[in-house]
């Protein structure tokens, strides 16, 4: 992995969007963080239908083949390699998608399909959906193109919510998926949010049961009986891959980090990391810069 120790904070790579929506060629776009990790802070798809080589999404490597499709939640650190891949990038944020509150309770809720409390997995499309999926892609910048005034973004807007069922259907198809999107409950993603909100300084599950006003016992068991996990082990989750992305993309010190991330001592900071990583947070620094 490819490793900039020069800056503080993790790049945030800017698309070219327009207004709030943006659909290009991946091979087409290249910019200076082209092979280096970085993030986004809207939704992405990533849609290669052609490529080779590795993409590495918060530490996880995947190996790259035809049709496959990365879906990345704004702030997921990614890193893709500079040449070789061939596709569709659509980014769109969650206010273009959602723009009133009879589109929230009406439109398909895409934030499942982005949901990554349930193991961040690419998933692999079929010839067929992949037909449609490019005629899709097609009217999607045909739309951009035209630029009717006043209905482009509606029009778009529900070549999108296609896009996204068809995915999430293929994403069903998906051996390795399936079981666990069958088993969904949407508390799971309202519960997500929560943690990302609140990670850094609410650590007990106490704090995230209240607000469903619920026990944390049986918080627990609507988590464990969707994704196998406990509140806990969700909070601890998302300090780990925190604590994994400030060690390897800033300067920070691990004391800083240890502070920043809701802990009062280091040692306490330092143990809890090798518990859940498997190496103290140095030994991991040392290993993303060598």
């Amino acid at each position: 992995m490819q490793q900039n120790n020069t800056v503080d904070t993790i790049p945030y790579q800017q698309l070219p969007l327009t207004g709030q929506f943006s659909v290009f060629e991946v091979e087409s776009f290249k910019t200076e963080l082209a092979g280096i990790p970085h993030r986004h802070h809207d939704f992405q798809i990533l849609w290669f239908t052609r490529a080779s080589g590795d993409h590495i999404v918060d530490f996880v490597t995947y190996e790259l083949k035809d049709n496959v499709l990365f879906l990345l939640r704004p702030g997921q650190v990614h890193q893709l390699p500079a040449k070789g891949i061939y596709g569709f990038s659509i980014t769109f944020t969650e206010k273009f998608y959602f723009s009133n509150k009879h589109e929230r309770e009406t439109l398909y809720d895409f934030t499942t399909l982005f949901d990554d409390s349930q193991e961040y997995a690419p998933i692999f499309i079929s010839k067929p959906a992949a037909a449609n999926l490019g005629m899709i892609v097609t009217l999607m910048r045909q739309e951009l193109a035209a630029q009717f005034e006043g209905s482009s973004s509606s029009v778009i807007k529900h070549y999108l919510n296609a896009f996204l069922l068809l995915a999430e259907r293929e994403k069903k198809h998906n051996v390795a998926n399936s079981p666990i999107l069958l088993n969904h409950d949407t508390r799971i993603i309202q519960l997500r949010r929560l943690v990302e909100k609140h990670f850094r300084t609410e650590h007990q599950a106490g704090f995230y049961a209240q607000q469903f006003s619920l026990t944390p016992k049986r918080l627990n068991e609507i988590t464990r009986d969707a994704i196998n996990k406990t509140v806990t082990d969700m909070v601890h989750d998302r300090l780990v891959l925190e604590a994994k992305r400030q060690l390897a993309f800033s300067n920070r010190s691990v004391k800083e980090i240890c502070y920043e991330l809701g802990f009062e001592d280091p040692a306490y900071f330092s143990r809890f990391f090798r518990n859940h990583a498997g190496t103290s947070p140095h030994e991991f620094r040392e290993t993303m810069f060598k």
